[in-house]
């Protein structure tokens, strides 16, 4: 979500300041004036392994020959793709802040992407001078102004260019910990140099049970196939907010879903081991039963804790079983942490949804755009403290990407309007994912500045991939593209960086599409030999059991299974209703639309579906 946009360090905000009273950082630059150096060459290495990326770096960058200089490993991840190295410089021996060195290599020990934020230190010269940050009156200051005097501390020697004064300096990078809040700051000799938020905003399991419980999948707008009646909107005074109490026509919209749980001493508990409920930032505890069901109306807590844990359980085991690990570590949520309109992600696994307008945790687009910051996370540690706010703009878009995928492959219905149910109403304007805007022009949508400031950019190109590629491709491009995203990239950087991702996992077979698709929102121009629809041959898209066929004038839907019961609703691009076919056998060509981009949503029994198709006549 977004209200203030307070900026963050190695987290994202969705809506309000969370703490009443700080300073607002909305429009904070990042630490760097320079974006990272890509390279997207093609380098081979004898093995794929720390030691051997690093003596190809140390040979290849003229920044490393310097003999003060060295490199250091500050993470390793790999991904079905390959794998992703990530290097921090350092000067005699310190690390040197905002200095990283990503390299990306395939299965074939090839690197195929590079980015370089590393720093020229032939001129340098360091005062290594220790001192006591904490005696600094600038730092005692700080404490003050954010009420951090008792936050637990740990710091660390970092050499830092200050741009400022356009010199490295000795300092230190801080991180304060204190009820269920994290804040970095660099702390030179005189002042600080450099700060932000550390949240990303908006022991052993027992063993599982099966238990079942009620929710809104995704949230009760989509599924009553309307929107928030609002007091400008003059629609069905039913399907508001209400204050969090009770309307049949609300409680008519939850439905009932198995999912395990764990079972220990006579008590059902909303735990396993990847997402375990807890109470961080509230004295309301996760709720428990002593027998196997979880039903809840939307006026008590527990229906908060069973909305976050079946979701969240639900995309972790959907990301595993596309093979990758990002979501195979622990993540401890929070339904109700705080009363703010406001929720966030803080490193290395804790999630907070705020209580305030519409909970946020009845909007599994909330739910899931937190979770995503956690994926982001575990991924790839570029996005923390130092990161751009381009870089932060990607990260937010992927998330606006990843809830709306999500709340897509359940129902079609309004699927461009992100936070459906927690936004679009008269608490905050919520945001779109079918954005028009061509980059590098920034969207004129209200509100989006600072991290935001492109973000739907970058989620609506995503979305147009999705209704070509369909889910699980998409998905799977997104996910293996997160692993590989530096600390100071541009949108195009990520862009091509999606294009490598469908190289290591697909061969490049999806090559055209997604050139085609970034094109049109200012991301690529790469489209040799691409053509929208070459003479005489179909677009083809495949997604689970249904198969898109589709023409300049016509499509086709196909299932899997012989002789299935097909219905098609067709949409234009703004998600109107423009046509609906029932029992499709064969192709459909739809009279009377003027050319343009519409989505075709399939639904086959249970299972349904949605594909982009343009019309050119």
């Amino acid at each position: 979500m977004i209200r203030f946009s307070l900026l963050v360090g190695a987290v994202m905000v969705l809506c309000a300041n969370v703490w009443a009273g700080l300073p607002s950082q909305t429009g904070v630059k990042g630490f760097k004036s320079t974006t990272s150096r890509p390279d997207f060459g093609r380098y081979p290495l004898q093995r794929n392994d720390a030691a051997a990326v690093a003596i190809f770096l140390k040979d290849k960058l003229d920044n490393l020959k310097d003999k003060h200089t060295d490199i250091q490993l500050k993470y390793a991840k790999t991904s079905p793709g390959g794998s992703h190295y990530t290097f921090t410089q350092t000067w005699m021996g310190v690390p040197v802040f905002s200095s990283d060195i990503m390299i990306n290599v395939n299965r074939n020990n090839q690197v195929y992407s590079m980015y370089d934020d590393s720093y020229d230190m032939s001129a340098w010269s360091v005062d290594m001078s220790a001192f006591d940050y904490e005696k600094s009156p600038a730092f005692a200051a700080y404490l003050t102004a954010f009420d951090l005097k008792d936050a637990a501390k740990s710091a660390q020697q970092v050499i830092a260019y200050d741009e400022t004064v356009n010199a490295p300096q000795l300092c230190y990078q801080v991180e304060l910990r204190h009820n269920g809040r994290l804040r970095y700051l660099l702390v030179g000799r005189d002042r600080i140099i450099y700060e932000r938020d550390g949240a990303m905003y908006k022991p052993a399991a027992a063993p599982d049970s099966l238990v079942s419980g009620m929710i809104f999948r995704p949230d009760p707008l989509t599924t009553a196939h309307t929107v928030y009646y609002g007091s400008y909107l003059g629609h069905d005074s039913a399907y508001q907010n209400f204050n969090d109490v009770d309307t049949p026509q609300l409680n008519l919209q939850r439905v009932t879903v198995p999912f395990t749980a764990s079972y220990q001493a006579g008590t059902f508990s909303l735990q396993n081991r990847y997402v375990q409920m807890q109470s961080l930032g509230s004295s309301t505890p996760p709720v428990t039963s002593v027998s196997p069901t979880f039903n809840y109306t939307r006026s008590q807590d527990g229906f908060l804790d069973v909305m976050v844990y079946y979701h969240l359980s639900t995309m972790r085991s959907y990301i595993h079983g596309l093979g990758f690990d990002m979501a195979d570590t622990l993540v401890t949520p929070d339904a109700h942490a705080f009363a703010a309109d406001n929720s966030y992600f803080t490193q290395p696994q804790s999630i907070m949804y705020g209580t305030g307008g519409v909970p946020d945790a009845q909007d599994a687009d909330v739910v899931v755009h937190e979770y995503t910051h956690f994926l982001s996370w575990n991924a790839n540690q570029s996005n923390g403290f130092g990161a751009s706010s381009q870089r932060q703009s990607i990260d937010e878009g992927l998330c606006d990407y990843n809830a709306s995928s999500y709340s897509a492959s359940i129902d079609t219905f309004g699927w461009y309007r992100m936070f459906s149910w927690d936004g679009h109403n008269e608490y905050w304007n919520g945001r779109f994912v079918n954005d028009p805007t061509v980059y590098p022009v920034v969207p004129s949508t209200a509100g989006l500045n600072g991290i935001y400031k492109y973000s739907v950019i970058w989620s609506s190109a995503l979305m147009q991939l999705y209704f070509d590629l369909g889910r699980a491709t998409t998905d799977s491009l997104v996910y293996e593209c997160m692993y590989g995203l530096a600390a100071n990239i541009t949108l195009p950087d990520a862009a091509h960086q999606l294009i490598l991702a469908d190289s290591t996992l697909y061969s490049g077979k999806n090559h055209c599409i997604i050139v085609r698709d970034l094109r049109d929102h200012g991301l690529a121009s790469d489209i040799a030999g691409c053509g929208i629809y070459p003479a005489g041959v179909a677009a083809v898209a495949g997604a689970d059991r249904f198969r898109f066929i589709g023409y300049p004038d016509r499509f086709r839907i196909e299932s899997s299974e012989p002789g299935a019961d097909i219905d098609v609703v067709l949409y234009d691009i703004a998600g109107q209703r423009v046509g609906s076919y029932h029992h499709v056998n064969g192709d459909i060509k739809p009279e009377g639309l003027p050319p343009g981009i519409y989505i075709i949503a399939a639904n086959a029994g249970a299972e349904s579906t949605a594909f982009k198709w343009v019309l050119l006549r």
